[in-house]
């Protein structure tokens, strides 16, 4: 895919939109999440998956950001029909399965390492992270993996968590995404996060110039 200048673009459509809600959620600019989901579904992303943009936000951002996030998507989210109805029904034993199989999925060889390391850490935080993040809130089908990475890089690199970059940079081509890909996502955060940041979250995941293309 090219852009408008003849640029060769790593990432589709959908999937920019999905960074750049990420991005103005992370951020905490109201109407920047506002104008941002406006465009997404101009971009043809499907309302579901919006939603889903949205509500994944809560596990690197925290609730309250969450909720405003929310509020300030709600006349698009009202407007498309994107809210469910009712929550999901609780499933903790499918939550379990499902997370489980997806975090082996994003870290592949190093899976067991990061569950070894999160346990000396927090016994009850590493149940939650599979339980209730990847299990609950990342298995979720309106939104492709490949693309909940990508956003989740874009709010990694605006919040500036480093550690965590570098990890699902690499967990996005370990789902499918490119290199390329997460390039380019952390590029299109500049908005949001600023040069420097940009700059610094390139070195993180290991795309600064002269090693992009290895």
């Amino acid at each position: 895919m090219r852009d408008a200048r003849g640029s060769v673009q790593a990432l589709t459509a959908g999937q920019a939109a999905v960074v750049d809600v990420s991005a103005a959620i992370a951020s905490a600019d109201a109407a920047s999440v506002e104008r941002e989901s406006a465009r997404a579904i101009d971009a043809g992303l499907p309302p579901a998956a919006l939603y889903e943009v949205l509500l994944q936000s809560y596990l690197f951002v925290g609730f309250p950001r969450a909720i405003e996030a929310f509020f300030a998507a709600r006349p698009i989210l009202e407007r498309t029909a994107a809210v469910p109805p009712t929550a999901a029904p609780a499933d903790p034993s499918a939550w379990e399965r499902a997370g489980e199989w997806l975090c082996q999925k994003v870290y592949g060889r190093n899976y067991e390492k990061l569950m070894g390391t999160m346990r000396a850490l927090s016994p009850d935080l590493a149940a939650s992270m599979i339980r209730e993040g990847y299990g609950k809130t990342l298995s979720r089908p309106a939104l492709g993996v490949v693309e909940r990475e990508y956003g989740v890089i874009a709010i990694l690199t605006v919040t500036r968590m480093w550690r965590q970059l570098r990890s699902h940079a690499i967990g996005a081509v370990n789902v499918g995404g490119s290199r390329a890909g997460v390039r380019e996502t952390i590029e299109r955060c500049r908005p949001w996060a600023g040069g420097d940041a940009v700059a610094e979250a390139l070195r993180a995941a290991g795309m600064e110039e002269g090693r992009a293309r290895r």
